[in-house]
């Protein structure tokens, strides 16, 4: 078959899968994945998708199995009334409901294995995966007819037309692109944006570390018997002063997911000492949390070897696409952020697709590439970067660190001695959450799907005329 383009995908994570996807459905373009691992692992714990990303799942088909294994019931309703998630002031002796945000449509919440082996068994056979492919170099020609060439580890190469960096947050495809940027910055004697590049490139630590688990629904009931797993059908967040915890039911129940967060805010953009990852004693966790309610600890308690993940999240980057417009950056590549919004993943999808949109275009060609990335980076880069900045605010808000919302602001001060918690502020605090979520349900992506066919569109008729 005679193809109009050949695509690399570089990295096999969740952009990359999806990406292949979407994609595979124009049986024109031809698509490889390029994945450093020896095989598709199954890493990482829980993941949700709101009902803005689920619309995306429907549209690629995999909606009805994805449903299937994951802990809640998934509507075709679009307006039905769903509870997204249970806020709850937890670093006291009796924890307290504070907040329940609503929203409209299906919020499924998943464990990451189980949706990287629902995208695998829809994978076609018609996308391509290649193992052990780690990327060492990248030459992107100026000259169009000329094609983009990888280099990897094992010291082979592939040529192709376009390259997508799905790589993650250490993505090697940003580092290359990036430092073609900042030598260009150099030789034109822009000193000021080379060392802005040369920032941006690069993950920061956010001053937060997150220890993570998923723990078997019996373990937990035989520690707690009285543990109310109904009510974690859909994510209960426990919030203390610079800490909170994630809790939520995945696989069909079977498990329940826990991500516990412990905040520095006043170490953002400092180095991280120690690994990235690292498996811990119980003790380290039990101790950070000495002051929650007793059901935050029961949960910790069913953890006996808790992993520690240093939180790093990407500055707002200058730009998602290489200066020639043959290489484009998608998911936490381009927008890593922190998972105080749970839409990491789903902005990852959205990438995926309005790029497979684009290319999949009838006019989209080797020659008109280049504007295809240029209006994914114009509709994607404005709308990612702000949900990057969300999920920061959102996390020091669940962690009584915004302003007017701190936990001076929240405890009012009495003449007694004691401290009762001001319910007037907390639910304030939980009115302004809501409405930094408001845009999960209430805003779709087929807008900006619309916006940019269009202005390719215009493009291509400009061009033609």
């Amino acid at each position: 078959m005679e193809y109009k383009f050949h695509v690399a995908i570089v990295g096999g994570g969740i952009a990359g899968l999806v990406l292949a996807i979407a994609l595979s459905k124009c049986p024109e373009v031809e698509i490889h994945i390029y994945e450093a691992a020896h095989q598709y692992s199954e890493i990482g714990a829980g993941i949700g998708f709101w009902p803005r990303v689920w619309k995306i799942m429907r549209y690629l088909g995999l909606d009805r199995d994805l449903a299937l294994v994951s802990a809640a019931h998934a509507t075709e309703d679009d307006e039905t009334d769903v509870q997204l998630f249970t806020l709850r002031k937890s670093d006291q002796p009796e924890g307290l409901d504070y907040y329940k945000i609503h929203g409209r449509g299906t919020a499924v919440m998943l464990h990451r294995a189980d949706f990287q082996k629902t995208v695998l068994k829809n994978m076609p056979s018609s996308c391509t995966t290649h193992f052990a492919k780690r990327l060492v170099a990248l030459e992107e020609p100026s000259n169009l007819d000329e094609p983009v060439v990888l280099h990897f580890q094992d010291g082979s190469t592939v040529s192709c037309d376009v390259v997508f960096g799905a790589d993650g947050i250490k993505s090697a495809v940003r580092e290359a692109v990036f430092n073609n940027k900042i030598n260009t910055a150099i030789a034109q004697g822009d000193l000021e944006r080379a060392a802005r590049l040369t920032e941006q490139a690069h993950p920061m630590w956010t001053g937060s570390v997150a220890y993570r688990a998923v723990i078997p629904t019996e373990v937990l009931l035989k520690r707690a018997p009285g543990f109310n797993l109904q009510s974690h059908r859909c994510p209960t967040i426990y919030c203390g002063k610079n800490k909170h915890l994630v809790v939520y039911a995945v696989s069909q129940g079977k498990g329940v997911n826990v991500v516990a967060f412990c905040s520095r805010p006043e170490l953002e953009g400092t180095p991280f000492e120690g690994p990235m990852v690292a498996i811990v004693p119980q003790a380290e966790l039990l101790a950070a949390f000495i002051d929650f309610e007793k059901d935050a600890r029961d949960l910790l308690l069913c953890i006996e070897n808790p992993s520690r993940w240093a939180i790093h999240a990407m500055r707002p980057l200058e730009s998602y696409i290489s200066d020639t417009g043959r290489v484009a950056l998608i998911g936490d590549a381009a927008h890593a952020m922190t998972p105080h919004q749970g839409s990491g993943a789903g902005q990852a999808i959205e990438d995926a697709y309005i790029l497979s949109s684009l290319l999949s275009h009838p006019e989209c060609t080797r020659e008109t590439l280049p504007e295809a990335l240029r209006i994914y980076e114009e509709i994607r880069r404005p709308f990612s970067q702000g949900v990057l900045e969300d999920s920061r605010k959102g996390g020091l808000m669940y962690e009584f660190n915004w302003p007017g919302f701190t936990d001076r602001d929240i405890i009012r001060r009495s003449g007694t001695g004691e401290d009762p918690v001001d319910k007037e502020a907390l639910s304030g605090l939980g009115k302004s959450l809501e409405e930094l979520h408001t845009w999960v349900w209430s805003t779709t992506v087929d807008a900006d799907r619309a916006h940019a066919v269009d202005m390719f569109q215009e493009y291509v008729e400009r061009k033609n005329a």
